[in-house]
């Protein structure tokens, strides 16, 4: 099977004054607006042993490395491309960004 690629121009994008109701980039992105991708929000992470692992149960706290109050990281593709507070959504935790990397 043999597959053709064409080769696409792409602008760089430039990073404009953001305020309330403007996006962070300006730029057409017709091309790939569709595109689905998934973002992860990680708060924090640990270390332990495999035997610390597996004597996990029910109720017990894993302690992050991270302080209560450092920012989470929004992850694209386990990249950084953000950072902010969480919050409270209705029922929902959500993530309001206070930086973009």
């Amino acid at each position: 099977m043999t597959a053709t690629v064409d080769a696409i121009e792409l602008e760089e994008a430039r990073v404009v004054a953001n305020d309330e109701m403007s996006p962070l980039i300006k730029r057409d992105l017709n091309l790939i607006k569709h595109v689905v991708v998934e973002l992860v929000v990680q708060i924090g992470n640990a270390s332990m042993t495999v035997d610390e692992l597996f004597a996990l149960k029910a109720g017990d706290v894993v302690k992050l490395m991270e302080q209560v109050h450092e920012p989470a990281s929004l992850c694209l593709d386990g990249k950084p491309v953000a950072r902010g507070n969480l919050v409270a959504v209705d029922d929902n935790f959500g993530i309001q960004l206070t930086e973009i990397l």
